[in-house]
């Protein structure tokens, strides 16, 4: 009995210790698929086993703030704002504390540069009734005059401390470098002179046009059934029109060519309270990717950017540069822009511009082939997570589906090639103004602006909203809901 209890004690603690990770395993599990209803909506249900919360990302195609009118440029941002003013008759703080009760999370409502996204997650046991809550807000919005003339007045406050950060700064201008002549290289905060002149006929004509039902798509996440799923479009999308009255402002494909760049390769801003900082964003658009040159885009730039291991940042560090680069991967409907950028000391900066040319120059020629196993393997992988944030979920499901393990070296050399091509690639670098002396011993904290202490007499601005600012646009983590992005 002794030798019997010494074999199967450690059994059973090795079974107690594995199930939390084989259900975590379970959990994770994906399966995509497409789902039709009769609203003209587009919907696709990514499965995930043993999660109590179905999430939930609807976006209006065309809708977003680079689709806008040039004279109405932001009237996106606006609507955003009036969305929330009332809905169901309920005021702002009492449509939070419904939807708390109902069990919603996360709940947000804002345009980006292509779309209109209303996202969420609620408890699958009261997703129907939130559902009907939410019913009206597209097809029957309550707001008044009051309510736009509060979020107009509101829009340029909100807006402006967003648009001076030095990221913002840098990626704006790297952006419309990338884009120029073309809708892609406007800012998506909109404009002041154009939201100021905005009506609520202009509101009204704007919801009539976009929020349709052969404009929708619907993304959802969850262990649910697909005749359920239908269900929930049924409720929240029957009272839609089915088609628009009015064509979607569209996005020019033809301004997405060569010619499209701009003549300047190199940009140089200057930003107060800069200091000794100097801000460098480098950047290279590639239009119309596949789903294969998409899983090789994510693959390069792990393999260049990861934190610890990818060869770029390996190099900044041993050179002391840099600690590392930060990088983002932009992906729009017709063409995506990967962008990199640190921060360092300007008697360094020169030596990032040596180190740069010295790159461009070595991975045209002489491919990174290193650990090309390991980076394929680590993106197989991260694509079979679960969902835990659900603000960009439906770049999260095209993700999980893009076919990293067709990925082969030559794929990936090639396409670090392309990544740093020299006639493609823009620079955007970020420094005090000449005319003032930078300041003596200054930290990166302070230099930067980026990690500003909030001063407590500071008055916030516009009071609680449901669709809160959020961080980012363009580049999660900068921007705001009325912002520049």
């Amino acid at each position: 009995m002794k030798v019997y209890g010494k074999i199967i004690i450690p059994l059973i603690l090795i079974v107690l210790i594995s199930a939390p990770v084989f259900f975590k395993r379970d959990r994770s599990f994906v399966k995509i698929s497409e789902i039709s209803d009769n609203c003209n909506v587009k919907a696709r249900l990514a499965k995930i086993k043993n999660d109590e919360f179905l999430y939930v990302k609807c976006s209006f195609k065309n809708a977003g703030v680079l689709h806008n009118p040039r004279e109405k440029h932001g009237i996106s941002l606006i609507v955003a704002e009036l969305l929330c003013a009332k809905i169901n008759g309920l005021s702002r703080t009492e449509t939070k504390e419904k939807l708390s009760e109902l069990g919603v999370r996360n709940f947000e409502i804002r345009p980006v540069e292509d779309d209109f996204i209303l996202s969420f997650r609620v408890l699958k046991s009261s997703a129907a009734e939130t559902f009907r809550f939410l019913s009206s807000i597209f097809s029957n919005p309550e707001f008044s005059q009051n309510d736009l003339e509060f979020a107009k007045e509101k829009y340029p406050i909100v807006v402006d401390p967003h648009t001076s950060h030095p990221d913002a700064l840098l990626l704006d201008k790297l952006i419309n470098m990338l884009y120029a002549d073309h809708n892609y290289g406007l800012n998506n905060s909109g404009s002041v002179d154009a939201v100021s002149g905005i009506t609520e006929n202009d509101v009204h004509d704007f919801i009539k046009s976009n929020f349709v039902g052969d404009r929708t798509e619907i993304f959802f996440a969850g262990d649910i059934y697909e005749t359920d799923i239908e269900n929930l479009i049924e409720i929240l999308c029957s009272k839609l029109p089915p088609k628009s009255s009015s064509p979607a402002i569209p996005i020019k494909k033809e301004g997405l060519s060569s010619s499209g760049l701009s003549k300047e390769k190199e940009i140089v801003l200057r930003g107060e309270n800069m200091g000794d900082i100097v801000g460098v964003m480098c950047g290279i658009r590639i239009d119309n990717p596949n789903e294969k040159e998409l899983a090789t885009l994510y693959a390069a730039a792990e393999t260049l950017f990861n934190e610890k291991t990818g060869d770029f940042n390996v190099g900044l560090r041993t050179r002391n540069i840099a600690r590392k680069c930060n990088f983002r991967l932009l992906k729009r409907e017709l063409s995506c822009v990967l962008c990199w950028w640190l921060y360092t000391d300007k008697k360094d900066s020169e030596n990032y511009r040596k180190y740069l040319a010295e790159k461009i120059s070595a991975y045209s020629s002489k491919p990174i082939l290193r650990e090309f196993e390991e980076i394929k393997n680590y993106l197989v992988a991260s694509s079979r997570l679960g969902f835990a944030d659900i603000s960009d979920l439906d770049q999260k499901i095209r993700y999980k589906s893009l076919p990293f393990s067709k990925i082969t070296s030559q794929m990936l050399a090639d396409m670090i090639g392309k990544l740093f091509d020299g006639s493609r690639l823009r620079i955007v670098r970020i420094e005090a103004p000449e005319t003032k002396t930078p300041g003596k011993n200054r930290s990166f904290r302070r230099a930067s602006g980026l990690f500003r202490k909030k001063d407590p007499t500071e008055k916030e601005h516009g009071g609680p909203s449901i669709c809160r600012p959020k961080k980012s646009n363009r580049m999660r983590r900068v921007f705001s809901p009325l912002r520049r992005g």
